[in-house]
């Protein structure tokens, strides 16, 4: 099934420049003026200006979808499971260690979950190296 580009096109204003990057205010479009369920028209997001827009110039710009699952998995689904298995680790050591289950299951939690941590800000580090990551602007509106 191939989605068509258009669908993913959004317009919005040039608030601010940072090297290749620049903050765009996102247009609310005619949809948006039915629904009103979330505020898309104060909502502000830094995108990868690689058509050289300037500042207060009218864009369009396209939204990056394909790594939303992966984003997802690391910043909800990662340290639920960092956790289980600490609480699981610390029940195993408690039976070689004669020591209260409930403390080694917490430690052993604790430290799953700071190793999560720690993984998601390397990783977080990396994706925000790779400018396709981000929205795109595609063209500057007259």
């Amino acid at each position: 099934m191939q989605t068509d580009i258009q669908e993913d096109v959004q317009e919005g204003f040039i608030l601010k420049l940072d090297g290749d990057f620049a903050k765009i205010r996102v247009s609310g479009h005619a949809d948006c003026d039915n629904c009103q369920s979330c505020n898309v028209a104060n909502m502000e997001i830094l995108a990868y200006n690689s058509i050289k827009a300037g500042m207060g110039q009218k864009v369009k710009f396209i939204m990056i979808q394909e790594n939303m699952i992966r984003i997802s998995f690391m910043l909800f689904i990662l340290p639920l499971l960092s956790i289980f298995a600490g609480l699981y680790a610390g029940s195993i050591a408690a039976l070689y260690i004669p020591f209260n289950e409930t403390a080694f299951m917490t430690i052993g939690a604790f430290l799953f979950l700071a190793a999560a941590i720690v993984i998601i800000y390397f990783y977080d580090k990396r994706y925000k190296r790779n400018k396709s990551n981000f929205p795109q602007v595609i063209e500057v509106i007259k």
